[in-house]
């Protein structure tokens, strides 16, 4: 790509410096609103123990515990410790810089520019996919004990990630020397001592880097010492004694580790519907312009009454939804009750555990299918305005291979590559008894790298960017992004409130001596996309970390 560094700055410039600057003061207040929750009181804890920290050296006393008895994620669990000792003030600031660095670094891979001068209609989109796709956001990228997992190490493995990616550019970011060699190695170490599945994606990446400059006769000392790093951190996660610890706990049967892989990547699609549509829509733009050229991809196309019609009912749908979310989810405390008695009692199934599961399962009913029919709405209107569905291309494309299209566009084997290391992020967690869907955070990354990707291949950056598209574009991120957020920084401010009263309470109780309390339960409630993140105290982790603690016996909610 073109550097723009040298030209005088532009609206675009100052548009983009706005973005990433309210995106910044946007994390820091929901960062701050966020209270301390759940593994946090356990990691305020010296490990094994019912002391809190209260100097540095306990932090490692704490970390040694852990790593014997527990895991070996000392990356995430060591800058845990740290900032809950020192005070969430400081995480505060350090995390809402993380998200905003994140997303920098997603843009420097998938533009393979370094640069601070950004397309703004890029980096929106990228806000936004990154806003609905990072799977449980609250849980990975708000919440300290999630964030630092998550969040931190993953822009660890990115910055990491940057000298390779760079010199396979032919673009290095330096020549080498002392300090690049021992900065890599550090780092190297940092991100590879991360979390399991993006570990053993980074020790690969840079082992075959290494490999790569080795065979093309370009290695230098800084790369070695990177690949060194890496592969020493995930061996030092990967051997600690407390994984098999806890896999000893926790053994399960080799199907569940397939059923689990299946489980947690049909939860992200969820969350990366978006993103899998516009990479589609993206694709089928290049076909097009491959064979006839863009001038073949129109937007005059005429709306048929049979869409027109189909269109009404699905907004028919999606209002009657909106009704039951806020009139007390009607629709979805009619269906649970119905699938117990026709399908549950029937099969004998039919327990107080599974209704309770039923219950909370339903609970985002609502907005779950307002998501999916509001998403799946806007991109069946783009696709049939554009004469982009599959039974539009079947005669235009005939006989066109895939393999010719990537040959013509170099740029797509780029997007290819993310890809791929999306979906090797995703299989190594076969290795896993459990497979969380918070733990595809890394694979989702890789997905939103290949995505923004695509604006590098020029026939598909010139047809969104070029043209009156990216007002489109930018009015679909806008419609998106903006109500979501303005939502969910008004449920942080519900939580910040009523726990806090809640805290002042629990803190002064314990304080007199008491044991067993009573409080009143928090009214915001997780819900589908989970961008807000607060398990009650009717959750035994939540109530059983809380008090070990405060060093009460119980607590329970009122009534």
């Amino acid at each position: 790509m073109e550097t723009q560094e040298n030209k005088a700055y532009s609206r675009s410039d100052f548009l983009s410096w706005g973005m990433l600057a309210l995106l910044f003061l946007y994390m820091l207040a929901v960062n701050f609103l966020m209270p301390l929750h759940r593994d946090d009181y356990w990691y305020s804890l010296i490990w094994g123990t019912m002391d809190k920290l209260a100097v540095w050296p306990d932090v490692f006393q704490s970390m040694y515990a852990h790593y014997l008895t527990h895991g070996g994620r000392m990356t995430a669990y060591v800058t845990l410790s740290s900032f809950l000792l020192v005070g969430k003030a400081w995480y505060n600031l350090f995390n809402a810089f993380l998200y905003v660095a994140l997303i920098v670094l997603m843009y420097w891979h998938s533009q393979r520019q370094i640069t601070w001068r950004f397309q703004p209609h890029i980096l929106l989109l990228l806000l936004t996919f990154t806003w609905l796709g990072l799977p449980h956001f609250a849980e990975v990228t708000i919440w300290m004990a999630g964030a630092c997992t998550y969040l931190f190490t993953a822009v660890l493995i990115l910055a990491f990630f940057l000298p390779y990616h760079f010199q396979a550019l032919g673009r290095g970011l330096w020549q080498g020397g002392f300090g690049a060699s021992v900065g890599m190695l550090i780092l190297g170490v940092l991100a590879g001592w991360g979390i399991e599945n993006t570990s053993a994606t980074t020790a690969f990446v840079s082992v075959c880097a290494t490999f790569y400059f080795y065979k093309k006769k370009q290695l230098q000392t800084w790369m070695l010492t990177g690949c060194l790093g890496a592969v020493a951190g995930m061996v030092m996660l990967v051997i600690a004694p407390g994984n098999y610890v806890r896999f000893d706990d926790s053994k399960t049967k080799l199907l569940y580790h397939f059923t689990n892989l299946i489980a947690a990547g049909a939860e992200a699609l969820l969350y990366v519907l978006p993103v899998v549509l516009f990479l589609l829509l993206a694709w089928r733009v290049l076909r097009v312009c491959h064979e006839k050229g863009a001038s073949a991809v129109g937007e005059s196309r005429k709306l048929d009454g049979r869409f027109i019609l189909s269109s009404v009912i699905t907004m028919a749908v999606i209002a009657f939804l909106l009704l039951s979310y806020s009139n007390g989810h009607f629709f979805s405390n009619w269906v649970g009750p119905l699938l117990m008695a026709k399908v549950a009692v029937p099969l004998g199934v039919a327990t107080p555990r599974l209704q309770v599961q039923l219950f909370n399962t339903l609970s985002g009913l609502e907005e779950m299918l307002i998501y999916l029919l509001t998403i799946a709405q806007l991109y069946r209107y783009a696709f049939t305005k554009l004469s982009l569905r599959k039974k539009d291309l079947k005669g235009l494309t005939a006989g066109v291979c895939w393999r010719e299209i990537m040959a013509a566009h170099p740029a797509c084997w780029h997007v290819a590559a993310w890809l791929g290391l999306a979906l090797f992020n995703h299989f190594v967690m076969v290795a896993s008894p459990r497979f969380p869907a918070r733990a595809t955070f890394g694979s989702v990354t890789f997905l939103l790298i290949a995505t923004a990707g695509v604006f590098t291949v020029p026939e598909v950056r010139q047809y969104f960017l070029e043209t009156a598209r990216k007002k489109y574009m930018a009015f679909f991120a806008a419609l998106v992004l903006l109500p979501m957020m303005a939502a969910t920084l008004n449920q942080y401010v519900t939580i910040y409130r009523e726990d806090g009263a809640r805290m002042a309470y629990v803190q002064e109780m314990a304080a007199q001596g008491a044991t067993e309390l009573e409080v009143e339960p928090i009214s915001i409630k997780n819900r589908v996309l989970r961008h807000v993140y607060f398990e009650d105290l009717n959750n035994s982790v939540s109530r059983d970390l809380l008090c070990n603690y405060y060093g009460l016996k119980t607590i329970k909610l009122k009534e």
